[in-house]
């Protein structure tokens, strides 16, 4: 018997059911009226909030499943409690050890179907698992215990807003149980569809900042995380120690290595980078704009400055001309040495690509294979 399928296929059903509502009961957050002799878009809430027994039958079923799910998540991921313990709460236990597990409370569905026509983030962009381990604390759960317990005084809470929340959910639930496994070329992961056959939702992305270094994974609103196969990122790292190894050679070839005031600014962004992490240090770069600016001092007067600087191999390399810079005459005194900064750092850009091929980067953001999965 697999399970998930068990699952999945219930929540079709249930989805189908949700489609049918939406064939009677336009659900809408906005309407169009006439006003003073025009037509302008108005807040309506009426929609989501139609209720009727049926709904609230469709609520119940949706949220027995979200207990189920919930209880077989809670024992496949080191719930403490056995199986068939009736102190099990599906909130309480298995929905918070979920959220631990996952941090399910930052995690997006979007609502992507046509036919619901919701406009504003509120309604379209869910946050479904948020605070749901707390007893009664989402509007879903909180309908749902309503109609529950009480059929007859609390029927307004079977309603279109409470079943697409809870459904919302029941599909994020059914993801994590489902933990597919998709192998994409990395140019496909934005393209992907993250519906994974649900017509009426979605979920974000994984994302894939800057993936080529270091292929660390990281958590973000997608429930899915994403990272190259190893013998592809094998590759790339081949390739970018083979553009490094030319680098280097050049690097060390340079005389300002000797010169105490460059290696002061090396320094300090070395520092930056103890600081920050993320802080990438483009040594080419930065020589390429002090080398420049040893070229141009401050002690020239501006027009000689000008003179050096149009004449410069900086100025006329094939980055900084392919690239938007100032004319000659839109050089100023007060903006002379910004535009040196600039064109520094496009040299460098310039000097880095006569050493570094970059066909790792084609590689990597292309036809590098990647593995998106649940982690």
């Amino acid at each position: 018997m697999n399970k998930p399928d068990i699952f999945w296929q219930t929540y079709l059903n249930l989805e189908q059911e949700l489609k049918e509502v939406a064939k009677y009961v336009f659900v809408a957050d906005t309407v169009n009226v006439h006003r003073n002799g025009q037509e302008v878009t108005e807040n309506c809430e009426s929609q989501l909030l139609t209720f009727s027994p049926h709904i609230a039958d469709l609520l119940i079923s949706c949220c027995v499943q979200i207990e189920a799910i919930s209880k077989e998540l809670y024992h496949n991921n080191g719930g403490t409690k056995p199986r068939g313990d009736n102190n099990i709460f599906f909130d309480e236990d298995c929905l918070k050890l979920i959220d631990q597990k996952w941090a399910t409370h930052q995690k997006k569905v979007i609502v992507v179907a046509p036919f619901f026509n919701l406009t504003k983030d509120e309604n379209r962009i869910l946050r479904p698992l948020k605070e749901a381990h707390k007893r009664s604390k989402v509007y879903w759960a909180k309908a749902y215990q309503a109609v529950k317990h009480d059929r007859i005084a609390s029927i307004q809470y079977g309603n279109v807003k409470a079943l697409l929340q809870a459904m919302a959910a029941l599909f994020l639930l059914n993801l994590y149980y489902r933990k597919d496994r998709m192998l994409l070329k990395f140019k496909e992961i934005n393209k992907q569809s993250y519906g994974i056959g649900s017509s009426i939702f979605s979920v974000m992305p994984p994302t894939t900042d800057q993936l080529w270094y270091g292929n660390i994974p990281i958590v973000s609103e997608s429930p899915y995380i994403v990272k190259y196969k190893d013998s592809d990122y094998k590759k790339i790292v081949e390739m970018q120690q083979y553009d490094n190894n030319a680098l280097n050679k050049y690097w060390r070839q340079q005389p300002e290595l000797y010169d105490p005031d460059f290696n002061q600014i090396i320094q300090s962004e070395e520092k930056k980078k103890e600081t920050d992490p993320n802080h990438r240090i483009m040594y080419t770069w930065e020589l390429a704009k002090y080398r420049l600016k040893k070229q141009l001092p401050s002690t020239l007067s501006f027009y000689e400055r000008k003179d050096r600087l149009l004449n410069s191999e900086a100025w006329n390399c094939k980055i900084n001309q392919n690239n938007n810079h100032l004319n000659p005459d839109e050089i100023t005194p007060e903006n002379i040495d910004k535009e040196i900064e600039i064109v520094g750092t496009r040299w460098g850009i310039d000097i880095e690509l006569k050493y570094n091929s970059l066909k790792w980067i084609y590689f990597a953001m292309n036809d590098a294979i990647c593995e998106v999965y649940i982690p």
